[in-house]
Order: structure tokens, then C-alpha cells, then sequence
């Protein structure tokens, strides 16, 4: 693989190449990335600028081929500079994205960029951005993003609000980026896809959805708000409408804006701090009391360990810390945490207000941090007791909890005491009710289907969920499985095996619930070893039979 340079002698700008050689030929044309995690893993090896779309499909290798890409632009990377050249980028796939320098990491100052997307004649180019984030400044003279032609000839933009979708009929379009000397660098950039085609289609690829005006758009684009088809015929029939902001790529454990339409990603240590750090001080809303310890006694709320946000461990003694939840109210509480636990820390949660082994619920530790874990008592009364040990690395924990059968002002009910899920949580891929209310009619889905997650745009039906058979890539369908389909055992963990696997001597669920009360616990590789044997020693017996009669037959045939 090596980093070539276009040359575009029209239009001088300023570029390095080196992601063209990411686009594979496949029987649909080219394919793309799957996901923005394996987008940003190469663009971590270096600035890469133009990368394939990851929002299309791949089936399941599509794991595997981020991950090569990324090796390979890492050994690429070292021909290429972390800055632009002046020479333009040209792009002529049909389908693609393009990102900031050293995207999703801050852009750095002195930058000057150029990118041409080029089509045919007659075709339209439509750019949608995901992610915006540069340094506001007055007529955004600082840092700027230059589109031309475009509505009015050209448009400069900078802020971080996220700009309206670009759409162009010329067939081309150039996008110029800058960053001054003078730049702050604690910007994050942006990220676009794009797609050009002509209008008057009759059907689009098996991962596209057609406009009222005959123009193919990416499936993810549809119902996110924005009007990519000209014709606002992508956001008809949105059923629920869009109440989050787009999705974005932030760095890991960093902040997000939430204020309409800005990506503004900001350093996990301004979570809480008493400054409003975004624009509509979403930084600073909900955050809970991190007193070390305290009796709560409201029908739902929230607490989090003293070092959550602000992790300072250079105590010398350990940290213990105790909660009394008592809402007065005979049903059971739902606790929720999400655990960031140091090794050798622990939280210890009791079923009701005594902290005594025989009321023990669960003991947690740093290998619980992979999910939030739920918990719930037996009645209106829990207590949660965390201990921390000197100079820990950990960051302890945060925890919500509620009153089973009550939401929190903002959520909907899953029925019938099943609990509750938010807005955020609503079709994204991740069944929070056991009955699945909350990804039923999904605007991305036909009837009666639902989706996987990563928001990819495939559905899968309710026959398909809990079957021990992925039918999702990243098996989605197989997780929180509250019930399964018939012919599977329900493991305690809510994943499904097949009924054939229980008590057969090998634990397949996590926790080992398919090998308890097993009449007779016979290892399977023993059954496996005897079947194996007897077919031995059956083979072995014909042999012998064989032999005997051959020497009956010689014998007889020596005396005669």
C-alpha cells in the first residue's frame, strides 16, 4: 500500500493522500467501512482525509476489515505528513466521507486543506455533515470550512453548530479548510458524508433508501432530522421524531455538548465542575451528589462516589462511604450503576437498610465494569456500601435508582412494571424492556421488525431474536434476551442457548445455569471419548471376527 498524491491542476490547494487504497471491490461495487470506531482507529495512525463511507454494510467480515485497514495506514502513515500540502485531494467514488486533520482528535493551527468531490455531468452531490466543531470567531476570519458552488456561491462556516445539508446539481464540488497560526487547537474538526448521483431513479441499492424526487440516500440518513433529499421526503413518516442530536464519534470518555445541533466534545474532567463549559451548560445538568454517603429517601434519584468525577486517590486511607435508600413505599427499588471500579475496590449492595451478609445482594468489583449492572430489592428499602483502597485508580461509581413501576420525568414506561427507557435509549438497537416497546416501530425498520445496533439500518424479525443464532453482525438480536425461543434454555445472564446444551456436563451459560440441577452431570467430552471408543473397539471386533474365520478357513482347508 503506498500514499499517492493527486494533482489538481484547476483548482491548487493544499493535501496529503493516502486512503484511496481503503476502497475494496465487492459484487455491489465499492465497500466501505462498517463503523466509525473502525474509521477512527486508522485516522488515529495518522490525518486521514476522505476515508470510504463507514455507514454501509459489509456482513460479517465487517469487523475484521477496519482493523486491516488501520495496520495498513499505520505502516502508510509514515509517508504522509500530519499536515496538508498544497495539492487538492480529488474524489471520485461515489460514496464517502471525509474528516478534519488528525480527526476525531483536535485539529491542530497553520492548516490549509482542499478536498473536490467529482461526478458526472447532471449529477447531485449531496454532503451531510455529522460532526462540527471549529474555533468560532467574528465572519469566521479564524478557523473556517470554504463549500463552493453552493446556495449563494460559497459559504464559510465555523462554530460549532452543525451546519444544514449541501446540496449541489454542478457535478463538482470543492471544500477548502483553514485553520490559522493563531488557533487554540482544543477544537475538534469535522466529519461529512457524501453521495452524488442523478435524479429521477427508480430503485437504489439494497442499503439506501429512494427519495419523492428520485435521488438515493444512505439509510442511516433517514429520520435523523436533517433534510439530505431536497424534498424533506426522508423525514415523512418519522415515528418517534428525532429528540437527540446527532450521533457523534467524541474521543473516548469525553464530554458531548448537548445543545441543539453542536458536536462540541469536551474533556471528561469538566463534567460537574460548576462551570458551564457548553454553550447551553449541559455539562453541569444532572449531576449528582457525590457525598461520601448520605440517607436518600425520594421515590427515584441519583448518587455517585465521591471520586466519580473528580478521581484524587492520594489518600493514604481507604475511602468508605455508605447510602440508606428508604422511599417510604412498599414496592421493590431498581437500582442502576455504572461501575468504573479500581482493582481491589468494592461495593457491597444489601436488600434493605442492615448491612449483614445474610442480606447481601451482590458484591461488585472492577470486573463488573464491562455493563451497568441492575439490581433490585425485595421492598422499599436498600443500602449500597463502597470501599475504596489507597492511590486507586479507580473512579468508583454512579448510580440512579427509582421505585419499581416509576419513571423518571423524561422516560416512558415499558408496562406492566417492566420499567422504564428514555428517549436516548428508544430503537437503538438494545431491547431495555423485556417486552421490546421501546423498539417497536423504528423508523429504519418495516413493520413488525426490529433493529441491530450501530443504527446500520438492519432489522431482523421477532422469530430471529433470542435463538442462539445471530442474525445481526454484531448479535445484537442474542442480547438482554428476557425470553427465548422455543427449543433454547434462558440462561441466567438473559442470553439463550440451545435446550440440547443443558446438562451435558460443559458450562455454556456465563453464570453456569445450565448445568444446576442436573439429575446426572455427565461431561460432554466424555460422552464424546466413549462414542469414539466404542466405534474403536466395534472396528477392532470386525477385525478380529475377520481374522478368526480367515484362520478357520485356512485350518479346514489343511486337512482335508
Amino acid at each position: 500500500m503506498t500514499c499517492g498524491i493527486y494533482l489538481d491542476p484547476g483548482f491548487p490547494a493544499w493535501l496529503c493522500k493516502g486512503h484511496n487504497a481503503f476502497s475494496q471491490r465487492g459484487a455491489g461495487g465499492v465497500s466501505e467501512l462498517t463503523t466509525d470506531a473502525g474509521a477512527s482507529l486508522h485516522h488515529r495512525c495518522g490525518a486521514i482525509r476522505g476515508a470510504p463511507d463507514p455507514e454501509r454494510t459489509m456482513g460479517p467480515t465487517g469487523p475484521l476489515l477496519p482493523l486491516l485497514i488501520g495496520l495498513l495506514w499505520c505502516r502508510c502513515a509514515p509517508l504522509c505528513a500530519a499536515v496538508c500540502k498544497e495539492q487538492a485531494e480529488i474524489h471520485t467514488e461515489r460514496r464517502g466521507v471525509l474528516y478534519s486533520p488528525s480527526w476525531p482528535l483536535n485539529y491542530p493551527p497553520g492548516l490549509n486543506c482542499s478536498w473536490r468531490i467529482q461526478g458526472s455531468p447532471g449529477e447531485v452531490i449531496t454532503i451531510s455533515f455529522r460532526n462540527f466543531d471549529l474555533m468560532e470567531s467574528g465572519g469566521c476570519m479564524g478557523d473556517w470550512l470554504l463549500l463552493t458552488p453552493t446556495w449563494s456561491g460559497e459559504s464559510r462556516l465555523c462554530g460549532s453548530v452543525l451546519p444544514p445539508p449541501f446540496i449541489s446539481t454542478r457535478g463538482r464540488v470543492w471544500l477548502y479548510f483553514h485553520s490559522g497560526t493563531n488557533s487554540s487547537g482544543q477544537a475538534q474538526g469535522f466529519r461529512l458524508s457524501y453521495i452524488r448521483g442523478h435524479l429521477g431513479q427508480s430503485s437504489c441499492q439494497s442499503d439506501e433508501f429512494l427519495c419523492g424526487n428520485g435521488k438515493c440516500l444512505p439509510r442511516s440518513w433517514k429520520c435523523n432530522g436533517q433534510d439530505e433529499c431536497g424534498d424533506a421526503t426522508d423525514e415523512h413518516g418519522c415515528f418517534p421524531p428525532p429528540t437527540e442530536p446527532l450521533p457523534s464519534v467524541c474521543p473516548l470518555g469525553s464530554l458531548p455538548c448537548t445543545e441543539a445541533q453542536t458536536t462540541r466534545c469536551l474533556p471528561p474532567s469538566l463534567r460537574c465542575n460548576g462551570d458551564r463549559d457548553c454553550h447551553d451548560g449541559s455539562d453541569e445538568l444532572h449531576c449528582p451528589d457525590t457525598t461520601c454517603g448520605k440517607r436518600l429517601g425520594n421515590f427515584y434519584g441519583s448518587f455517585a462516589s465521591p471520586d466519580f468525577f473528580h478521581a484524587d486517590r492520594s489518600s493514604v486511607t481507604e475511602l468508605r462511604c455508605s447510602w440508606l435508600l428508604d422511599t417510604q413505599d412498599p414496592k421493590p427499588i431498581m437500582l442502576q450503576l455504572d461501575l468504573q471500579l479500581g482493582p481491589g475496590d468494592s461495593l457491597h449492595v444489601y436488600d434493605g437498610l442492615l448491612q449483614r451478609a445474610e442480606h447481601l445482594l451482590q458484591l461488585l468489583s472492577h470486573h463488573n465494569n464491562r455493563r451497568p449492572a441492575l439490581l433490585e430489592s425485595s421492598r422499599g428499602q436498600m443500602s449500597v456500601l463502597y470501599m475504596a483502597q489507597p492511590h486507586s485508580p479507580g473512579r468508583g461509581f454512579n448510580a440512579t435508582y427509582q421505585v419499581k413501576g416509576y419513571c423518571f420525568p423524561g422516560e416512558h414506561p415499558c408496562g406492566s412494571e417492566q420499567g422504564c427507557y428514555s428517549d436516548h435509549q428508544r430503537c437503538d438497537g438494545y431491547w431495555h424492556c423485556p417486552s421490546g416497546r421501546d423498539e417497536e416501530a423504528c423508523a429504519l425498520c418495516p413493520d413488525g421488525e426490529f433493529p441491530c445496533e450501530g443504527g446500520t439500518g438492519a432489522c431482523y424479525a421477532a422469530s430471529e431474536r433470542c435463538n442462539n443464532q445471530k442474525k445481526c453482525a454484531d448479535g445484537s438480536d442474542e442480547k438482554n434476551c428476557y425470553d427465548c425461543q422455543p427449543g433454547n434454555f434462558h440462561c441466567g445472564t438473559n442470553l439463550c442457548i440451545f435446550e440440547t446444551w443443558r446438562c451435558d456436563g460443559q458450562e455454556d451459560c456465563l453464570d453456569g445455569s445450565d448445568e444446576r440441577d442436573c439429575l446426572a452431570a455427565v461431561p460432554r467430552k466424555v460422552i464424546t471419548a466413549a462414542l469414539i471408543g466404542s466405534l474403536v473397539c466395534s472396528l477392532l471386533l470386525v477385525i478380529a471376527l475377520g481374522c478368526a474365520l480367515k484362520l478357520h478357513a485356512l485350518r479346514n482347508r489343511e486337512y482335508r
